[in-house]
């Protein structure tokens, strides 16, 4: 519920070019960002990996390409993205496990977990290598 309530905060705020505590936006334009996480996997979390994920949407009013984006851990373990497009006021979760991609999910493919339990910071950056949105997490039951 608490995370339902901070990812409409974070839209609405985003929405009014706002900074959050939360998640930081670093670039000025972008209406992509990281609005919503799962770093804990239910145990045992290596059979469970898809329930590992982050979610990333577009608030804007036109497609993007995210082709080349990268979203990364504090550890720099790192997906990018290939020939993916965003659609307007849609979102994508990417989850660390295996599975087929759709226009709603993406695999990492990983046979481990890749989020910290005891927090993490998910970082989206653009094919420039800019980032444009940081999400903290701190860990919930772990």
């Amino acid at each position: 519920m608490n995370i339902q309530i901070y990812a409409w905060t974070a839209i609405f705020a985003i929405f009014l070019g706002a900074t959050l505590v939360q998640g930081e936006t670093t670039s000025e334009q972008s209406a992509i960002s990281i609005t919503n996480a799962n770093f804990v996997a239910p145990s045992p979390e290596k059979e469970n990996l898809n329930e590992e994920w982050v979610e990333i949407s577009n608030l804007g009013d036109m497609d993007e390409d995210l082709t080349g984006w990268t979203l990364e851990d504090e550890q720099n373990h790192t997906y990018m993205f290939q020939g993916f497009t965003l659609k307007a006021g849609a979102g994508v979760k990417v989850h660390t496990g295996i599975g087929n991609d759709t226009s709603s999910d993406l695999y990492w493919n990983k046979n481990a977990p890749i989020w910290n339990n005891n927090g993490d910071v998910a970082t989206l950056k653009d094919a420039s290598e800019n980032v444009v949105f940081s999400y903290p997490q701190e860990a919930k039951g772990a």
